[in-house]
């Protein structure tokens, strides 16, 4: 008897947990990556990505080129009226880095933040 109340207590959780894990959330999507980007930019200067958009999840910028360059992803919060930035070298930002700020209406960009002319790339993403 001690046997079966054991089991139960212990595989009817387990059950539980993995039946749990079984069923994918409701109303999940996935990205949609647009790339962007890919031309000379100027020092200092941003590209537009085409895109405003209120279920934009995040943005990138990357230097894919040699050596090691200063790129910012910059993102334009229209709704409230901020400009959302990350700078580093090489590559910045990430495919989910705006989902704080779903439901705004977004406007991706890339910079160059170097010196020296560069080649840019830019993905953004929504659901």
């Amino acid at each position: 008897m001690k046997t079966k109340s054991t089991l139960r207590r212990v595989i009817l959780p387990l059950g539980l947990i993995i039946a749990l894990f079984a069923v994918s959330a409701p109303g999940a999507q996935a990205l949609t990556e647009h790339k962007y980007g890919g031309i000379a930019l100027n020092p200092g200067e941003n590209l537009w990505s085409g895109a405003g958009q209120t279920n934009i999840t995040g943005n990138i910028a990357a230097y894919t080129g040699a050596g090691s360059v200063s790129v910012c992803q910059r993102t334009n919060d229209t709704t409230s009226g901020v400009w959302r930035e990350g700078c580093a070298i090489g590559a910045v930002g990430n495919a989910l880095n705006l989902t704080p700020y779903l439901g705004h209406m977004l406007w991706p960009h890339i910079k160059n933040n170097s010196p020296w002319v560069h080649t840019i790339e830019g993905w953004w993403y929504n659901t």
